[in-house]
């Protein structure tokens, strides 16, 4: 067995694993990844791709570094396409969002003076009297809001131009290397021994199993989420947010449908919930009838238990590194998390909201 030594070692090569990588690249260390598959071969690798905020109200540290990183996310992956030289699919089309009642529409108009002042000026939440002729009427009895801030990626393309990114800088991704320990500084597989300055554990799922059995407790779980993939172009249009439901156009002349939330299962595919999901869509943009679906796909997101990121040092550890729980909002803060990780590489103790430290999940 071989010792492989460098400053950073990044456990899994998902969205959050590829950003810190990035990160600590341009920061001046040396990154090897370790992936158990290949990489974006979980939850990273879906189909939907939606980059949007948590509403202007009731503001906190939370949706301020939200914001942060949705407002930084244009110029992130433009770096990331001029480096890789291959498409990210991101763009800011904004968001449409249907309105259901009167006490909605009351709300929609006061988060939309709120916006003005917490999305400094720069992007908008309007309430629209008129809706767009894409959406139901019945979808949307009270008009709808238009917020600019959203934006999308294709998940699979922007896994595939980050990773290029990463080796581009000089990152080495170890593919099929299943981690079997993880020590102050040392990483086993069954090939090798990996040794580093400080550790990065990026793994999803199993970087969440990890650190249960560790604290032994659970630490957090997966949720189950189902999307389609539709060949159907609705151009450049706004993506729709209704009710849990994700209408996203991507280029391509394809459009993702997703996602469903379930906390329980009775297996890991696709099943009727996708089926009574897309329908849910079909109803809110009825354009969507007679489109194909190209691809059914399930598969588990990381959730902390206390459902906001997990980010930072591991308590007993003095060089290990929680990049976990991205959830729903996790490609929307990759640069940000690529920011964050840049300083822990670096010895740097950055600020970041106290529900997403370590210690916060383990009280």
């Amino acid at each position: 067995m071989k010792e492989k030594t460098s400053d950073i070692l990044v456990i899994g090569a998902g969205a959050w694993g590829l950003a810190a990588a990035y990160g600590a690249l341009r920061a001046g260390r040396s990154v090897r990844i370790l992936e158990a598959g290949q990489p974006g071969i979980g939850a990273s690798g879906g189909l939907v791709g939606a980059l949007s905020p948590h509403v202007p109200d009731q503001w906190n540290p939370k949706k301020q570094f939200q914001f942060e990183a949705l407002d930084a996310g244009q110029q992130f992956w433009r770096r990331i396409a001029e480096i890789s030289e291959l498409p990210t699919g991101y763009g800011r089309l904004g968001r449409i969002v249907p309105i259901k009642d009167e006490a909605s529409r009351d709300l929609a108009e006061l988060r939309a003076q709120n916006a003005s002042t917490l999305w400094q000026g720069v992007y908008q939440w309007q309430v629209l009297d008129q809706i767009p002729s894409y959406l139901s009427p019945l979808a949307a009895p009270f008009g709808a809001v238009h917020e600019t801030l959203s934006a999308r990626l294709e998940p699979r393309l922007a896994i595939a131009a980050l990773s290029e990114a990463v080796r581009a800088l000089g990152g080495d991704i170890v593919e099929n290397q299943y981690v079997e320990t993880i020590l102050e500084g040392a990483v086993t597989t069954a090939q090798n021994t990996y040794l580093a300055e400080r550790i990065f554990v990026a793994s999803g799922l199993n970087g969440i199993d990890w650190m249960s059995a560790l604290i032994g407790k659970r630490a957090g779980g997966g949720v189950k989420g189902q999307a389609a993939l539709l060949k159907i172009n609705l151009g450049p249009q706004p993506q729709i947010f209704d009710d849990g439901i994700y209408i996203i156009p991507h280029d391509g002349g394809q459009t993702a449908i997703g996602s469903t939330s379930e906390n329980t299962w009775e297996h890991g595919g696709t099943d009727e919930r996708l089926d009574d999901l897309i329908t849910r869509a079909i109803a809110i943009c009825p354009e969507l009838s007679c489109a194909q679906v190209l691809e059914r796909w399930a598969s588990l997101r990381p959730k902390a238990k206390r459902r906001d990121p997990m980010l930072g040092p591991v308590p007993g550890f003095d060089r290990v590194y929680a990049v976990l729980g991205g959830f729903k909002i996790g490609l929307g803060l990759m640069p940000k998390i690529a920011d964050l990780m840049a300083e822990f590489a670096v010895g740097k103790h950055p600020d970041l909201p106290e529900s997403f430290r370590v210690t916060h999940h383990l009280q």
